[in-house]
């Protein structure tokens, strides 16, 4: 952004939440190397100019619902780890606007993104000043050197892409988050999203045509492709999410468990039915079911 499109977004939010609110905003940890972007490329004003299209849709179309976030920190490294759902990544938006609406002081929530997105041209540009970054071994230890709050999916891109009928049946884990975890006394934050399953229901998905255009599948839904670009719109599902305990892996692990695959799957698969039984108290209680 020119100084002058920074200007205007920080006008914008003075106007719109007044000057205590951008007081807030500047209290938000940001680590300048130099021509107002941090190491990753995340640009402060560039994160709040998308905070407030992003928070259109967090209170008018998924009208967000949140609780637990006493368990996030306020300062310091830690890893936030969701279910990942909903064909678009509007989950990973609204637990972001979600934080920064909610937490004192703000802060930046690190989304770990695949690569291949970064390779779209205008998006990959987008998601780095907004403050996601490339999943590499290296890119994630760095951000918990810097005492960033990450998010992750550990499912990863096979989560958004499965058929409606298995909803809410959380994949298994990778391990890639668990190993960094222990390496850096990293305390792991369970995050539960239900909502978002409902926002893109897939009917069925084509793994040849995905291959093609470099998908893991290419999804149908009751509107996309059928309505083109407009098919993506997602339904106005409403969104709750939950923030779980933190869990301190390296107190209860050796260090050495960061090198057992056996250890860090099984690891993994505990984590993994942690958000699975935080996203089935979810559904109960939307739903209206006796716990």
């Amino acid at each position: 952004m020119t100084p002058l499109q920074r200007g205007l977004v920080r006008r914008a939010l003075g106007l719109l939440d007044g000057a205590r609110a951008l007081e807030r905003l500047d209290g938000m940890p940001f680590r300048d190397e130099g021509f107002g972007y941090d190491r990753f490329g995340l640009e402060r004003e560039g994160f709040w100019g998308a905070y407030l299209g992003a928070r259109q849709l967090y209170r008018r179309w998924f009208r967000v619902r949140s609780t637990g976030h006493e368990h996030v920190p306020r300062e310091g490294r830690a890893i936030l780890f969701a279910n990942h759902s909903g064909l678009l990544p509007f989950d990973g938006a609204m637990i972001t606007v979600d934080l920064l609406e909610r937490l004192s002081p703000p802060r930046a929530t690190r989304a770990i993104v695949d690569h291949f997105a970064f390779a779209l041209p205008w998006v990959g540009l987008f998601m780095q000043r907004t403050g996601q970054v490339p999943g590499t071994t290296r890119n994630f230890a760095d951000l918990l050197r810097q005492d960033e709050l990450v998010l992750v999916f550990p499912e990863g891109t096979r989560a958004i892409v499965k058929p409606f009928r298995e909803r809410y049946r959380l994949r298994r884990f990778n391990v890639g988050f668990v190993e960094l975890a222990l390496e850096h006394e990293a305390p792991v934050i369970p995050v539960s999203v239900v909502g978002a399953e409902e926002q893109a229901p897939i009917l069925f998905g084509s793994k040849a045509l995905g291959r093609k255009l470099g998908m893991p599948i290419f999804p149908v839904t009751p509107t996309f492709p059928l309505l083109g670009p407009l098919g993506l719109i997602p339904y106005p599902s409403r969104y709750h999410i939950a923030y779980g305990e933190p869990i301190w892996l390296h107190r209860e692990y050796p260090r050495e468990a960061s090198r057992d695959p056996a250890a860090l799957q099984a690891i993994a698969e505990r984590l993994r039915q942690r958000v699975q039984d935080m996203v089935d108290l979810g559904l109960r209680a939307r739903d209206g079911r006796a716990s």
